[in-house]
């Protein structure tokens, strides 16, 4: 169990690490650090944020979490998806352009 929790702490460290690079561009960015669904060793920080290109919050990490995985043995892997006011924008914008 030790090594478990271990790992565990270095995984809430990468996330720590991780959220605090993405709140310097998104201060208002959510997040939730969870087991990936698709393997068990794996984490996925889920990354809430009011941003159109998803891209943008993954172009600020994507080098430093792949160091993690890839150097560090940390298996993190940051997933953004919109935030609620990003989704109201997209569904008045939808909603005004279908009339």
């Amino acid at each position: 169990m030790a090594a478990n929790s271990g790992s565990y702490r270095r995984v809430q460290h990468a996330a720590r690490e991780l959220r605090a690079t993405i709140l310097e561009k998104h201060p208002n960015a959510r997040f939730r650090l969870a087991r990936a669904a698709d393997e068990w060793r794996s984490w996925n920080l889920w990354t809430m944020v009011d941003a159109e290109d998803l891209d943008e919050v993954s172009d600020l990490v994507t080098e430093r979490a792949l160091n993690m995985r890839v150097e560090e043995g940390i298996p993190i892997h940051v997933v953004p998806i919109r935030g609620r006011d990003a989704q109201a924008g997209a569904l008045s914008a939808t909603s005004r352009k279908t009339g």
